[in-house]
């Protein structure tokens, strides 16, 4: 908007004001209509024109698809996006929902502050400050970041630059946004020194590359927020009512952003999103990152598994110059990849078990039929209930036992003795007594337990 040009007095008037009494953020927070036309304009035509563009491209709509959903016609919205029409206050609140961005993040419009706390929050999505209790979270997460900034420079400690940032064009397409975000996460733990090995615990390691990871109650829509704003530097919000495990993907996920983003980007992954070009390529990002590639297909091949049922190798023979055939064939049923070799994949790299079928999937060591009886309810949750016993460090074995495994013998052993099972190698009896001995070091893990374990991998 001109200099010289002020908008009309009213509820808009409040939208730039220094102070945030609840009804200014209330105010904010509902974009009554007369905001919304203010918020249309404010910017002028040209940065709207942009910002809605590159919306509909990061949500992989047509200007047609556009038109139809919102009953325009296409020429209106093809006017709008050149910047060739102004969009009144009804057309930017149809827009702002159909993309599940906040008006203020398409008109480019921020809350004018002289507090960058209070400017961040601001300016994030709505669901973030529906709740006082949500806000105060909020405070606290970048409050924190504001005071180590600031003890930073009193000590004259070196600015933390971040990890680097991989420049990107926009995904056109979801398979583009796919490949963007498995090159960088190969470049990325590279970079980092891990190849093809399990990382550690995420919170730590991108801590130590300057952006820390913060846990808060979230709507449970929301799996993590990240933040990065020239005031505190960059940072990851997860849900704190969400599992651990969740918790690691959502952290893998923000990370990708950390790396793909520029200072001043805010990005809050929800339910609502997750289709968005950007946030897919984060997605990609974070199974790649978590699941390397050639570190599944090596550990799929440490069990056994992986292998075509027949191989064939050639030689040359010098003497008759003629290439000479050997064949050799796998064991019937030793390749089959069970719910539990998922579960062992997952235990070691720290995943989800449904990730762990998607990323087996997609690097074509399982076929989709296999992947969809992987993904059985009752699977599922026997690799849940697997996972939970050989996870643990704190359960107890047996006082009569006293040698305590400290590593991943106990889960290495049973899964043999199961897998021995499953292939006819040993008997029902034979299974039992393994359970026996097992059963003082792991807790829980009872005869008839191990039996169910047993009898679903067949």
């Amino acid at each position: 908007m001109p200099r010289d040009e002020q908008p009309e007095p009213g509820d808009a008037d409040d939208l730039t004001k220094v102070e945030t009494s609840p009804s200014v953020i209330a105010k904010w927070r509902r974009l009554t209509p007369h905001a919304r036309n203010f918020l249309a304009q404010a910017s002028g035509r040209e940065p709207l024109a942009t910002n809605l563009r590159k919306a509909r491209e990061n949500r992989g709509l047509s200007q047609a698809a556009v038109a139809k959903k919102l009953r325009l016609s296409r020429s209106l919205v093809a006017q709008i996006e050149l910047a060739n029409r102004l969009v009144t206050a009804d057309e930017l609140a149809k827009f702002a929902d159909l993309y599940g961005t906040p008006a203020v993040d398409l008109t480019g419009t921020r809350v004018a502050t002289d507090d960058p706390v209070i400017a961040t929050l601001l300016n994030l999505a709505p669901a973030l400050i529906k709740e006082s209790g949500m806000q105060s979270g909020i405070y606290a997460v970048l409050g924190e970041l504001m005071a180590a900034s600031h003890l930073e420079r009193l000590v004259e400690r070196p600015g933390r630059t971040g990890p680097p940032t991989y420049p990107l064009p926009s995904p056109r397409t979801l398979a583009d946004a796919i490949r963007q975000g498995e090159e960088i996460a190969e470049h990325e733990r590279t970079r980092l020194g891990f190849q093809d090995a399990p990382l550690p615990a995420l919170a730590d390691l991108c801590a130590a590359q300057g952006v820390p990871v913060f846990a808060l109650k979230l709507p449970d829509t929301l799996s993590s927020l990240f933040i990065a704003h020239a005031s505190v530097g960059r940072a990851i919000v997860v849900n704190l009512a969400h599992h651990p495990v969740d918790q690691r993907l959502a952290i893998a996920h923000s990370y990708a952003h950390a790396v793909c983003e520029p200072m001043g980007t805010i990005r809050v992954c929800t339910k609502v999103n997750a289709n968005e070009l950007i946030e897919r390529c984060a997605a990609a990002f974070a199974a790649a990152f978590l699941l390397p590639a050639s570190g599944v297909v090596d550990t799929v091949r440490g069990l056994g598994k992986g292998q075509p049922s027949r191989q064939v190798q050639w030689i040359f023979d010098a003497a008759t110059e003629r290439s000479v055939r050997a064949e050799e064939r796998s064991t019937p049923g030793s390749q089959v990849i069970t719910y539990l070799d998922v579960a062992s994949i997952t235990r070691r790299f720290g995943t989800a078990y449904r990730l762990t079928v998607s990323r087996l999937l997609g690097q074509g060591l399982l076929s989709e039929a296999e992947s969809t009886r992987l993904l059985k309810p009752k699977l599922v949750d026997l690799a849940g209930e697997w996972l939970t016993l050989f996870s643990s460090r704190a359960a107890k074995p047996h006082p009569a036992y006293h040698v305590v495994v400290l590593s991943d013998l106990n889960a290495e052993r049973a899964y043999m003795a199961v897998e021995a099972y499953r292939r006819g190698l040993i008997t029902k009896g034979d299974l039992a007594s393994d359970a026996v001995t097992l059963s003082l070091q792991v807790p829980g893990l009872s005869e008839t337990k191990l039996l169910e374990f047993a009898e679903a991998a067949r």
